[in-house]
């Protein structure tokens, strides 16, 4: 199964950086991209792909570390369900759908994580979030596995 890993954020915005430093330590093991906007950019990665595992930072109001673990339709279905970025991730996957069908993974996986800062400038996460980066690794890492 042809299959990408895609870490969204900004890299030196606190907790947006989530999706980066996940996706950097799992590189060597899959197709990897980085990138700092959920809109067309995303679509253009995942197309021609099996299945997609995508990581970000959310605020879904869970408490900060917390790991979200969604398929496309109930990111699609959350209207509330906000990313970090300029364009709503679920927005962008079914516009990516109704374009290029068939072009896009039968399988869409979101990995989310709860944030706390995405407004200072820093290279490291919060605690909470810093936290929860090995046990994202790990789950996304059995995903890949399987």
């Amino acid at each position: 199964m042809k299959t990408i890993l895609i870490g969204i954020g900004n890299p030196v915005l606190t907790d947006d950086a989530v999706g980066i430093k996940v996706a950097e330590q799992l590189s060597g093991f899959v197709d990897t991209r980085v990138l700092t906007t959920t809109g067309f950019d995303v679509i253009d990665a995942v197309l021609g792909y099996d299945r997609a595992l995508i990581i970000d930072g959310v605020c879904a109001g869970a408490k900060p570390g917390t790991i979200l673990e969604l398929n496309t339709r109930e990111l699609m279905a959350d209207l509330e369900f906000s990313g970090t970025h300029n364009m709503h991730l679920g927005a962008a996957l079914d516009l990516g759908y109704r374009l290029f069908g068939r072009e896009m993974p039968s399988e869409i996986i979101i990995f989310a994580v709860e944030v706390q800062d995405v407004v200072n400038f820093s290279t490291h996460c919060t605690p909470a979030v810093e936290a929860a980066i090995p046990e994202l690794v790990q789950r996304v890492r059995a995903v890949l596995e399987n």
